[in-house]
């Protein structure tokens, strides 16, 4: 008798194992499923191209293009999922939509962005007053107010057919009456090694707000799928 209660306990503990086992392999596949069904977002991995941006403004720094498009990358890589990159290209002004394309295929993106800086610029002020007496000394104060604006165009074309996705304008203004360090009122007027400290003025913070706002509008936009 005691035998089979023996046999008998072993032969539960049998079936038990085998159900936990079948249990742990019906849940592995489960995720196996589930990591299967669950793809990444397409829009991830759209690689963008970015050409260096026209200076509508004459200023005639040769360098400013570039920087501007490389702000663009650093705010792109920043606050989305797309992949961009650089486009070589020396006459950034003298490109159309089509050549913009052509350089897109070259170099293996899915999107082209072309950018203009159509304004940028800063107007300073000076207001002067008194303060009022305190026993008997007074003295003049004197507040320096910098107001910039900045205004972009920003065209994004589908490389792989040539449709424009959008054609948009984004305006953005800084003030600033505590100014410290240098004021720059004109786009451009930074040399090649003081890029960083025109973004710290107002003129540079409206410009990389600008550059934030562009950014959205491209995160936004998808290509239409091909039928």
């Amino acid at each position: 008798m005691t035998s089979f209660n023996n046999g008998h306990r072993a032969d539960a503990r049998r079936l038990l194992t085998l159900a936990a086992v079948a249990l742990c392999g019906l849940a592995g596949l489960a995720a196996g499923q589930s990591q299967t069904i669950r793809q990444p977002d397409p829009s991830s991995a759209l690689k963008v191209g970015i050409l260096p941006f026209a200076d509508a403004t004459a200023s005639g720094n040769r360098a400013a293009g570039t920087d501007v498009g490389r702000t663009m990358l650093s705010e792109m890589v920043h606050s989305t999922n797309l992949q961009p990159r650089m486009l070589a290209s020396d006459k950034a002004d003298a490109l159309d939509a089509e050549k913009a394309i052509a350089l897109g295929k070259e170099q293996h993106v899915d999107l082209v962005f072309m950018g203009t800086v159509l304004e940028a610029k800063a107007e300073e002020s000076n207001k002067s007053g008194w303060i009022p007496s305190i026993k008997g000394q007074s003295g003049n104060l004197t507040v320096r107010r910098m107001k910039a604006t900045v205004t972009l165009q920003g065209e994004l074309y589908n490389v792989a057919t040539g449709q424009r996705l959008f054609s948009e304008r984004v305006t953005v203004n800084n003030s600033n009456n505590a100014l410290g360090g240098t004021a720059y009122t004109t786009f451009g007027a930074w040399g090649n090694d003081s890029y960083r400290n025109f973004l710290d003025s107002p003129l540079g913070k409206a410009l990389q707000s600008a550059i934030a706002e562009m950014t959205k509008k491209v995160a936004a936009a998808r290509p239409a799928p091909r039928g």
